[in-house]
Order: structure tokens, then C-alpha cells, then sequence
């Protein structure tokens, strides 16, 4: 849980436990991690045309194009086309290419109704501020776009499969990055949890009306006494009562999971030892990769995989809580590279082999296929789908230092049931992934693309792995019956 001092993570709480009494239809395990990419991720770079195909991504793309000698290969099997993955993302390529549990769905975005260049001219059915970060991001997460923003299709899902957890006391939806409106459904609400850190090795941390007090000297008063003491008050106020109610539900959840995930002592909290441990009754194994050391060559925190630690934590610890669905929301910041795409750069020769965006991708690379590798060690491989989503993708022209909004983008589906090794998307084979040149007609200005698969498409194969009907798909997307795919893309 965030930390708990800050009241405006509260509201969210208020329904974490409204799950039905009865148990769900499933006697799996499922788990769906979302990894939102926040800036808008030059996926130019990420996947790249190679052989005949190479020049008209190359020419557009000026001091931004990976030379082909660099790009890794992979083995899409799109007739007659071959393509490569970045070369920091060396790990993700590997799986696509070796295990193929790593599948691409190409050229996805936000749309109102399939549309064309022809209608784009004429502004027929777009959705409303195409291009804008903040609500590009916003109809991503709701999936619905010529609708005003008040559930998320994440939280949607959770409405519908949150029966399948009967009466655990964490929610269906946990976010290790923030509140965020992908998540928030009408009954189910988000459990905030925070990013693993070695210092502090705990990730819920329990009520406190001022900072953590473990450690409180003997001569002063513990604050916690008199918050509870004043939670426990008796009060006539309205809003004074779902304060505390919340604020008191909130609390003994934390320090539920405090007990589950740590040993703890007589007044719940974690027992540490030598330089501030704490014993972890579901240990995931092999440290994640939390160092990361950048082009300029510091040391930096990857807090993606940071927030994977946590995740996995949760997962290991399913049994116990009683859980068989949940939908995890992890983020990587930092990918709005209109001038510093290179920035700091130790490539003098060719910097766009370094620097800013090379840097996210490396951490990608490494902080999702750690994950990934935990889930084959811990046997849930079958149990567990990430998936990548962003604000859109990016132009193909570079503006000198970086790259513009877009519109199409690529995700990557990773998972032991993903059929992987593959590109989903286009109309017909053979175009499972867009022509990456000028002037086409799925081409809008400056190389940006009209997507050829809507949100709507990408998250119901999701939401039907989780465990939604066909007919319930459309509760969770309702737009979706304007796109062909209905009942899903097929890469899980």
C-alpha cells in the first residue's frame, strides 16, 4: 500500500473487500501485469524492418535509424518481410525468437471506429484530442474514447471476475505505480502497493498518521495510539464517518498483508534484523536487477523492476490470500523524447545506439525478462500475461534530437500461454505488421500511423484469458462490436 500517511489514496479503498460472498467459476490461477510505457515509446526503434524494407525506414528516420548491423533478428514468419528488435533488447528478443512466448500486436492504438487517411482528412470520428498525452492516456486506459472518463477497462474486468477471489482481503486490482483510471471500476477499487526497495525490503506499509513509528524513541508518545483512538471515536459527521471507515478498512488490510508476506512481531509489524531485514515467508529467489547503470555511467535504481519485485511477491503469496484473478498495473516513465532521445549518449560514432531511449529499453529488457524468467522458476508461466501498453507510438521523421507524437503503436504480449514468436494485426497475412515508410495510407503526416487495431481488440484477447465470456467482452469494451477481431487477436 502507498504510504498511508497520505489520505488521498483512502477513497480508493472503500470497496476493496465488496467481493461476492460465493466463489468465482475458475479453479485456476490467473494474474494480467500491465506495463504502461508514459511518454509515448518510439516504437520505430523497436522493431525494425529490415532487408528491402530497411532504406524507407532508415531515410526518414536521419540520425535516429539503428544501423541494420546493430538490430537483432527475429523470426516473425510474415511472408517474405524479415524485421529485428532493438539491440538493448537483447533478452525479449531471445524469447520471441527461442521460446516464442513473446508475441508483438502491431500498429495499436486508440479508436473511435476503424477508420482511414481519407476519413482522418475529414475529421470524420476521431477520438477527441488525438495526439495530447493526457488524453491519449486517458482513452487508452478507459477504452472508450468518445466517452467521458469514469471506469477503466481493467477496472471493468475486475467488476466482472472479482467473484472468483470470494471473500480475500486484497483486491482483484493492485497497482505498484499509482492510482490510476485504468483500474477503477464501479465496485472493485485499486490496493496501492509500494515499489521493493533493498532499504526497506517491505512493500505495504502499515496505518500511520505520521511517518512509520517502529522505531519511536521511549520518552515520546506514539502518534499511532491517539489516530486510532480518534479512528474508534464515535462521531455524527457524514464525511468524518467514511473517513474513518475507510481510513480504518485501509488499515487493517495493510496490516493483513503485513502478516501474510513478513514475520511479525506482537503489535504486527515486520521483524528486522541485522541492517534493517526482514524475513519474507514467500522469498522470490534471485534478486531482480535493481541496479542499472546508465550511458553516463551511473548507477540507477530500475524501478521497473523494483515494481516487479512486488508483483511477484503478491503472486507467490496467492494461495494464502485466496485469490485465483488479479490485474496488476506497473509503469516505466520517461519515453516523451521530442529533443534528448540520445541524450547522453557514450556513442560518439553512431549516439542513437545510446543514451535516453536505449537506456528505457535496457531496463525493459532486463526488468521484464527477470520477471518472466521468476514466473517459469516459481511454475506460474502459464498463470501469468504481461502486457505492454502506451500513450501512442511515434513519428518516423526525426526532428533532429528526438521524435514527435504519434499514433499507432506496437505492445508486447509475454507470457507462458502466449503464442509467441509472432505479430498480430493488419488485415490479412502477410501485413500482420505495417509498411514503416512515407506516404502510405495508413500514414497521417510525419510517418504516423493509423492504427490498424483499436485498444478495443489488443485488451479483449486479455480480458477473455482472464476469464470474461464473449458476451461479456463488450461490458468491458463497449465499442467493441465497430471492429472485426470480437472475440480476440489469437496471441493468447
Amino acid at each position: 500500500m502507498k504510504s498511508v500517511s497520505a489520505m488521498a489514496s483512502l477513497p480508493l479503498m472503500g470497496s476493496v473487500m465488496q467481493a461476492a460472498n460465493a466463489a468465482g467459476p475458475f479453479d485456476d490461477y490467473r494474474a494480467l501485469v500491465v506495463l504502461f510505457l508514459y511518454g509515448g515509446t518510439d516504437n520505430n526503434n523497436m522493431i525494425i524492418p529490415l532487408g528491402s524494407e530497411y532504406a524507407a525506414y532508415s531515410t526518414p528516420r536521419g540520425n535516429l535509424a539503428i544501423p541494420q548491423a546493430n538490430v537483432i533478428p527475429i523470426s516473425a514468419g510474415v511472408s517474405g518481410r524479415s524485421f529485428g528488435m532493438h539491440p538493448n533488447m537483447k533478452a525479449l528478443a531471445a524469447i520471441f525468437n527461442n521460446e516464442r512466448k513473446l508475441a508483438v500486436a502491431s500498429n495499436v492504438g486508440v479508436l473511435v471506429e476503424p477508420t482511414t487517411l481519407a476519413a482522418f482528412q475529414q475529421k470524420s470520428k476521431l477520438p477527441p484530442q488525438l495526439f495530447s498525452h493526457s488524453d491519449m492516456v486517458s482513452h487508452t486506459h478507459t477504452g472508450r474514447a468518445d466517452w467521458p472518463a469514469e471506469t477503466g477497462w481493467g477496472g471493468r474486468l475486475a467488476d466482472l471476475i472479482e467473484s472468483a477471489n470470494g471473500n480475500s482481503q486484497v483486491s482483484t486490482s493492485i497497482s505498484v505505480a499509482g492510482q490510476t483510471l485504468f483500474q477503477k471500476g464501479s465496485r472493485v477499487s485499486t490496493y496501492a502497493l509500494n515499489e521493493w526497495k533493498a532499504a526497506d525490503s517491505v512493500i505495504v506499509g502499515r496505518m500511520r498518521s505520521y511517518r512509520d513509528w517502529d522505531n519511536s524513541s521511549a520518552g515520546r508518545s506514539n502518534p499511532q495510539i491517539a489516530y486510532e483512538a480518534h479512528l474508534a471515536a464515535a462521531g455524527t459527521n457524514l464525511l468524518e464517518l467514511q473517513y474513518k471507515s475507510m481510513a480504518s478498512q485501509t488499515a487493517r488490510t495493510g496490516d493483513y498483508l503485513t502478516s501474510v508476506l513478513y514475520d511479525v512481531d506482537a503489535s504486527g509489524n515486520p521483524i528486522r534484523g541485522a541492517n534493517n531485514s526482514v524475513t519474507e515467508k514467500f522469498p522470490v529467489g534471485a534478486a531482480p536487477p535493481l541496479n542499472f547503470v546508465d550511458s553516463r555511467g551511473f548507477t540507477i535504481t530500475n524501478r521497473l523492476a523494483s515494481q516487479l519485485k512486488s508483483v511477484a511477491s503478491l503472486i507467490a503469496a496467492r494461495n494464502v490470500l485466496g485469490v485465483k484473478r488479479q490485474i496488476f498495473f506497473v509503469s516505466l516513465n520517461g519515453f516523451d523524447t521530442h529533443g534528448d532521445q540520445f541524450k547522453d549518449s557514450n556513442n560518439t560514432t553512431t549516439p542513437i545506439l545510446s543514451g535516453r531511449h536505449a537506456d528505457l529499453l535496457q531496463q525493459m529488457d532486463e526488468a521484464v525478462s527477470w520477471f518472466y524468467n521468476w514466473t517459469k522458476t516459481a511454475g506460474v508461466a502459464n498463470s501469468v500475461t504481461t502486457a505492454t501498453l502506451s500513450d501512442f507510438g511515434r513519428t518516423l521523421i526525426s526532428n533532429g534530437a528526438g521524435s514527435d507524437h504519434g499514433w499507432g503503436g506496437h505492445n508486447f504480449v509475454l507470457g507462458g500461454a502466449v503464442n509467441g514468436g509472432k505479430f498480430y494485426g493488419g488485415p490479412s497475412a502477410g501485413q500482420e505488421f505495417p509498411i514503416v515508410a512515407l506516404g502510405t495510407q495508413l500514414d497521417v503526416g510525419q510517418g504516423r500511423l493509423i492504427p490498424t487495431t483499436s485498444i478495443d481488440e489488443y485488451g479483449a484477447t486479455l480480458a477473455k484469458w482472464m476469464g470474461s465470456s464473449n458476451s461479456e467482452l463488450t461490458t468491458v469494451f463497449p465499442n467493441l462490436a465497430r471492429f472485426p477481431r470480437q472475440t480476440g487477436m489469437g496471441f493468447v
